[in-house]
Formats: structure tokens, sequence, C-alpha cells
């Protein structure tokens, strides 16, 4: 139990080295107002902007496949991870762990006065990370004659992501590394196990809701 211990705390000392080095380098400083903006396209807002998107898709198509894939995969995912994130692992960020250090939070691209809750505080893993690389699973599953090109695609999209987290000082090595590790978990779970009901279940909601819409329009 002690040699964990120390493997435990000299990870975390490598952590938080690891960070504090890219943090106050000068890329950091020369990167920050890109990862500002960057930041955005891994953020709920963003994700909620692409949801509307394949709604508006499907009805002009008729084709609600993608949207129900899409909608699915996020909210079994975003359960999975924030019973982890939250109740489990509740590691908080390096702007509160590192505050002494001089680092702060700068991911404000959209800046709405508010209180942080305490779920906000915590860090483990990246949620930018994990999500944008398993959305990405789904787009190269959906679109599947160009699988390999999508997901090459959006695993340099997450790279670069997982680099801006840092910069921002939101997040550690560790959680944008588990970030990665999580995308994939999720999305072998999703693709591999449960999808079909997900997509059995809304079609099912829509085909009750329906007569009902109609009605109305």
């Amino acid at each position: 139990m002690s040699s964990l211990s120390e493997y435990l705390e000299k990870l975390e000392a490598w952590d938080q080295k690891a960070f504090l080095t890219i943090y106050k380098s000068d890329f950091s400083k020369k990167t920050k107002k890109f990862a500002i903006v960057y930041g955005f396209f891994g953020s709920l807002y963003f994700w909620g902007l692409v949801w509307l998107i394949w709604f508006i898709y499907g009805y002009i198509t008729k084709n609600y496949y993608l949207l129900v894939l899409f909608t699915g995969g996020f909210e079994q995912s975003v359960i999975i991870h924030s019973i982890i994130r939250y109740k489990v692992i509740r590691r908080n960020r390096p702007f509160i762990t590192l505050k002494d250090e001089g680092v702060k939070k700068h991911d404000d691209f959209i800046r709405i006065p508010y209180i942080m809750k305490e779920s906000e505080k915590q860090s483990f893993p990246s949620g930018h990370v994990t999500f944008v690389l398993f959305f990405g699973f789904i787009f190269a599953y959906y679109f599947i004659s160009y699988f390999w090109v999508i997901l090459a695609v959006f695993i340099i999209l997450d790279v670069i992501m997982a680099i801006s987290r840092l910069i921002l000082g939101v997040h550690f090595p560790i959680d944008v590394i588990f970030g990665f590790a999580f995308a994939v978990l999720y999305a072998l779970l999703y693709l591999g196990l449960t999808y079909t009901y997900w997509v059995n279940l809304f079609y099912w909601l829509g085909e009750i809701f329906s007569p009902i819409i109609h009605f109305w329009s």
C-alpha cells in the first residue's frame, strides 16, 4: 500500500511539474488567445449547436438516424462521465491546486457572469478532450466509408484541444491523457454494445409524439 501511495505521489508531482512547464512557457503565452477561442469547439455551447444542425438536417431529409446516434451517445457518455468526474475522482483543476504558482483560469470565451459551481472545479478526465474524440468516432461510424480519414482528422483536432486545455490552466496532463482513453472507452461501449437500444428508444418516442406534433402543426 505504501509503494502505491509513493507511486501516486510521484505521478502527481510529475503531473504538476509537466503542467507548469507548459503553462509558463513562451509558447503558452503566445497561443493563449488561440486556445481560448479553440476551446469553444469542445464546449457544451458548440455541441448544442451541432445537435441543432443535425436536428435541422433530419427535419429536411426526414432521416433522423445521425441525430439519434449523436444524442444517444452524448446522453449515455455524459452520465458516465459525470459520475466518474464529480462523484468518484473529484480532482481539482490546476487554477485551484496551483493558484500559489500563479496559475489562472483563461477559458472564458463566452463571458457570462456566474458563481463557479462546485462541479465546475473538477478536472479529471477532460470533458473537452473526451467528447471531441468521442464524437469523432460517432461521425466516423456514420460516414463509414471515410472512417479512418474522419478519425484521423478528429485525433489531430483533439491533440490540439488537449494542449489548449493545458495552456488555459484548466487541466493537468493526466486529465487530457485520460480524456483520450475515456473517449475510446465510451465509443467502444456505445457503438459496440448499447447504441441500438438508444436508437430504438428515440424512434419509439418519435412514433409516440409524432401524432401530437402533427396535430398542433
